[in-house]
This record gives structure tokens, C-alpha cells and sequence, in this order.
């Protein structure tokens, strides 16, 4: 199972497009880590308008924080990072600096 908490600033990232944030994630994730798209989970977190700022001034920052099955090797990752950075910018009209992705293994979180 891959899991996804996306988190995004209110008013800076349209909900209208969140569907083809999640497709998105879901292939890039699939083509990557070899997993069925339905294995893969998205859920979106929204910070208020006002309640999130990046050095004094409102942030316009995303971050998608996935946990993926254990063993993925470093190059791998790596790939699937960028791969999810690349494709959110192209998606959302961001820069790729106004976004932070991570993933940890599964078993990591679990401890």
C-alpha cells in the first residue's frame, strides 16, 4: 500500500484540479514502484487561508508526504520524488520551490 497526505494552502491550489493531482500521483506511483493504481491512497489536507506563512509572508508551499512498501532503494526514490515534483508543477502551475515531497517506508512510519 502507498499512501499520500497532500498539504496544501487554502485559495493557492485549485480544488478543481486535485483529481488530476491524485491521477497523477497514482500513475507516476504505479510506472515507478510497480504497484496497481489501487493500492495507492490520496488525501488532501488544507491549511486556512491566513494560518500558513514561509519566511513573513503567506505560503503558497504544498507538500506531499507518501509512505511507500519498505526496501525501495535510493535511486528509486529519488526517481519517484522527482517524478512527483515534476508532474505536480506541470499539474498545479507551481514552481518545483513551492513544493516539498517526501517518502519514508512503511515499516519506518509504523515504529
Amino acid at each position: 500500500m502507498v499512501e499520500y497526505n497532500c498539504v496544501v494552502q487554502e485559495k493557492h491550489l485549485s480544488e478543481a484540479i486535485r483529481p488530476d493531482l491524485v491521477a497523477g500521483l497514482k500513475r507516476v506511483t504505479a510506472e515507478i514502484l510497480s504497484v496497481a493504481d489501487d493500492m495507492v491512497t490520496v488525501r488532501f489536507t488544507q491549511i486556512p487561508h491566513g494560518a500558513g506563512y514561509r519566511g513573513g509572508k503567506l505560503s503558497t508551499t504544498s507538500l506531499v508526504r507518501g509512505t511507500i512498501p519498505p526496501g525501495c532503494e535510493q535511486p528509486v526514490r529519488e526517481n519517484l520524488l522527482r517524478s512527483i515534483c515534476s508532474m505536480w508543477a506541470g499539474i498545479a502551475g507551481c514552481d518545483e520551490d513551492e513544493l516539498v515531497v517526501s517518502a519514508v517506508d512503511s515499516d519506518y512510519v509504523s515504529k
